[in-house]
């Protein structure tokens, strides 16, 4: 996979940013996931809608998998939007997404589909949260406290959207070396990628890109 993560492979995973295709990236590398697909972070979920429903006109692709994180506004508008851009494009898409990973069979129409929503199909968040599950548990909440009195006593000032940012970067702040990029931390175990989240994505990935 490239790491530009720009790609028009026959199988392609559509990403809303660099950080998600850096984690993929490295959970891939740790399963020992074949360099079958090619990442394309897209910029922003508008740009992946945009992208989808483009891929989703063309003849030569065989895959097609999207991760998005399931908040702004929240996990129920993104899994409508999905539908929305499928049912555009004459596809049918069951009325929830699969706890494991959906994944849509190919028919002589259109390719395999796949949608992983972020952090694990069923909570509104996004992929802070999903290292966040790969975290120690213990560790974790301390930095949930830590950040709960930064903002108490006045010295946080970001977003109620990046609150989960604000917990695992906190968490990263504490290893070695300090302030890992999230793909870097998975690779160097500072987060779990054995945790049952990541082993469920990863088998996702395997699913929808390998097991063709």
């Amino acid at each position: 996979m490239s790491e530009k993560f720009k790609s028009d492979a026959p199988k392609i995973l559509l990403a809303e940013g660099d950080n998600d295709c850096h984690v993929i990236a490295a959970l891939c590398k740790h399963y020992a996931l074949p360099e079958s697909f090619g990442l394309d972070s897209c910029g922003s979920d508008d740009k992946v809608f945009r992208k989808l429903g483009a891929l989703l006109n063309t003849e030569n692709k065989e895959a097609i998998g999207v991760v998005l994180d399931a908040d702004n506004p929240d996990f129920a508008a993104k899994w409508h939007k999905f539908q929305a851009t499928l049912n555009k494009a004459g596809i049918h898409c069951d009325d929830k997404p699969s706890l494991t990973g959906t994944i849509i069979p190919a028919t002589d129409a259109y390719p395999r589909i796949g949608l992983w929503l972020m952090p694990n199909n069923i909570m509104d968040g996004m992929l802070e949260d999903f290292c966040m599950m790969m975290a120690e548990s213990g560790s974790i909440d301390f930095a949930k406290d830590c950040v709960s009195t930064a903002q108490e006593k006045g010295h946080a000032s970001f977003i109620a959207n990046h609150h989960s940012k604000a917990i695992v970067h906190t968490y990263l702040a504490w290893q070695d070396e300090p302030g890992r990029p999230l793909g870097q931390a998975i690779t160097a175990k500072v987060l779990d990628p054995k945790h049952p989240l990541a082993q469920t994505f990863a088998d996702w990935l395997r699913r929808l890109f390998v097991d063709i």
